[in-house]
């Protein structure tokens, strides 16, 4: 990615004044108490946020709305031959009884499809590795089981075990945990396995769990930037959570207003505005704050947010890993060069997945990092990069756990992610041209289509999209060749700041094309639940078909929802071209 040499020099003095102790003040400010979504501790931290914004010349609006929360409370676990074990019980489990609820364990070990497919746990608890996911509570649901034991590592840690993201509709109350859940640790569990190789064993499940509406609280501040581009970068963050929460979230919170103050003053080197918002909902409502802002801040996002960067869980002790974050194929060449010539690695790139707040997909804002630093990989299946995926060793092992607390930073490291999120935000909003790139794009979504082609064979035909697809990557291809010549001359452009205002604005409307369909079968108005979501999702059946016998009903299923998809893909890519051709027609213009 060809960035503005102009901006070199500004750029390395915003990160020289990155101050270690600062962001640490501000951490232990943030998580001097712990956080729950809509308590009145979190209004207080959010309270204190704002009052800092203002004083830095930010506009604030503290705005508040109904969600869908889960607390979970406290929990109990006996088992026959072993006793009682500690344990927690996690959001939208299902509370017990007070006597609890008493059903024979099965052991189901890794808890694959597989291993739910060949035992009967109708009516019983489920012995489970791992953390408590919403894939595994689905599993779950659909097999009938009755209660869920999971086997953390040596720390317990808290989940969430709802798959709807955000607050739910009518419909989608029937996809929630239907049956308790604890989890216990490594030990105890072999314990429990222990106690079943002599013969079945019976477990008496206590939890108490606390679900329904509650409001929430959400601080939204602007930065305006110059009066002839209304656009604005979101840099965002959650500030609820589990415990007193100093890594996961309050660095992140800290990082988020130690930058804004750098940022604004520096907003005369900035041609497009800041919004900084801080979610609630996130830790126990599943992203519910994000999500009932993308819903009720939809049409603006599509109009003005020309990029969407999320932070969470940053300057851990041994966080060394840079290579990870989440991104998008046009914000990939940003992500490389800042990781590169800050962090001194090789970014590598998580493709943006259904995960930490990523609630703008559906709108087409492109996104990059989430999380800028984790552990390196140690293999242990029961911590954070379970959740998050990729190559990592997760986010430490204090993640999500009591033990989250101001002493898991490093504050060098701290200081370090803070550099990387404000080399990123200066790039985004200084920027003459946005520093997207959307042949990287097209080219991603011409290999996806040819890659679901090749996996079908001559079972079904893609034409209609591969024609349009492989337009666009030549398309596509063409504008950036353009697009970079203009960034190569823009030291001596002398054009109208309007013209790139609309050039700009042009990008933004292909990104609004393309990402949805790359990232969400739900579609722009909607959210996919917290699961896996194959890319280019509308075309996803083209496995199911190819996997299915000929001439079968699987198949003809498949075929039914192909064919839609099919429709949904081969308009969306045609709009896609139509977006390139706009963007060149005011290049013409230059």
């Amino acid at each position: 990615m060809l960035l503005d040499p102009r901006l070199d020099a500004p750029e390395a003095a915003l990160l020289a004044a990155v101050s270690a102790d600062e962001l640490m003040d501000l951490t232990a400010e943030v998580s001097a108490e712990v956080r729950l979504s809509g308590s009145p501790e979190e209004l207080r931290a959010l309270e204190r946020a704002e009052a800092r914004l203002r004083a830095w010349g930010f506009r604030t609006r503290m705005l508040r709305h109904d969600a869908y929360i889960s607390l979970p409370g406290p929990a109990s676990l006996a088992v026959a031959g072993v006793g009682a074990l500690e344990c927690i019980t996690h959001a939208f489990a299902v509370s017990t009884p007070p006597e609890g609820m008493t059903a024979e364990v099965v052991d189901l070990g890794a808890g694959a499809p597989a291993d739910w497919a060949a035992a009967d746990v109708r009516g019983r608890i489920a012995l489970v590795d791992g953390l408590a996911t919403p894939e595994m509570a689905r599993r779950a649901r659909l097999a009938g089981s009755a209660g869920q034991i999971f086997i953390n590592g040596a720390q317990l840690h808290e989940m969430i075990l709802s798959p709807v993201w955000g607050s739910p509709t009518a419909e989608e109350l029937s996809l929630y945990p239907q049956a308790p859940a604890a989890s216990v640790r490594a030990a105890d569990g072999a314990r429990i396995r222990a106690a079943l190789a002599a013969g079945p064993a019976q477990a008496t499940l206590v939890t108490t769990v606390e679900t329904g509406w509650r409001t929430l609280p959400l601080l939204q501040a602007d930065l305006d930037g110059p009066p002839d581009d209304r656009s604005f970068v979101l840099f965002a963050g959650h500030i609820d959570s589990w415990h007193y929460g100093a890594m996961d979230n309050g660095s992140a919170n800290a990082t988020m207003l130690h930058l804004s103050r750098l940022l604004a003053e520096r907003r005369d080197q900035l041609r497009r505005g800041l919004r900084v918002c801080f979610w609630s909902g996130h830790s126990h409502g599943r992203y519910a704050g994000s999500a009932w802002y993308v819903d009720s801040h939809w049409d603006e996002l599509r109009r003005r947010c020309a990029a969407y960067v999320n932070i969470d869980s940053v300057g851990g002790q041994g966080a060394t890993l840079l290579t990870e974050g989440y991104c998008m194929a046009e914000t990939f060449g940003l992500g490389r060069e800042v990781i590169g010539r800050y962090g001194g690695q090789e970014y590598l790139g998580g493709r943006v997945g259904r995960a930490g707040d990523e609630s703008l997909v559906g709108v087409g804002v492109p996104a990059l990092l989430m999380t800028v630093s984790e552990q390196p990989a140690t293999g242990d299946a029961a911590g954070a990069a379970s959740v998050i995926g990729g190559r990592s060793g997760g986010l430490g092992r204090w993640w999500h756990t009591p033990d989250d607390t101001l002493d898991k930073l490093d504050p060098a490291l701290l200081a370090r992610d803070a550099r990387l999120y404000a080399a990123t935000i200066f790039r985004l909003c200084a920027e003459p041209l946005l520093p997207l790139d959307y042949a990287a794009a097209a080219a991603e979504l011409d290999d996806l289509v040819a890659g679901y082609q090749a996996r079908l064979g001559e079972r079904f035909d893609l034409g209609a999209a591969r024609a349009q697809s492989q337009a666009l990557r030549a398309e596509a291809a063409a504008l950036e060749q353009s697009l970079g010549k203009l960034r190569e001359g823009m030291v001596a452009y002398k054009g109208d700041p309007s013209s790139l205002a609309d050039l700009n604005a042009g990008l933004m409307a292909l990104g609004r094309a393309t990402i949805p369909l790359n990232y969400t079968a739900a579609g722009p108005f909607g959210h996919d639940t917290a699961l896996a979501v194959p890319p280019l999702p509308l075309l996803a059946a083209a496995d199911a078909l190819a996997a299915a016998p000929e001439g079968s009903d699987a198949a003809r299923h498949a075929a039914v929802g192909l064919r839609r998809g099919l429709n949904q893909v081969a308009f969306g890519l045609e709009a896609a071209r139509a977006a390139v051709a706009r963007v060149h027609a005011v290049l013409g213009d230059l």
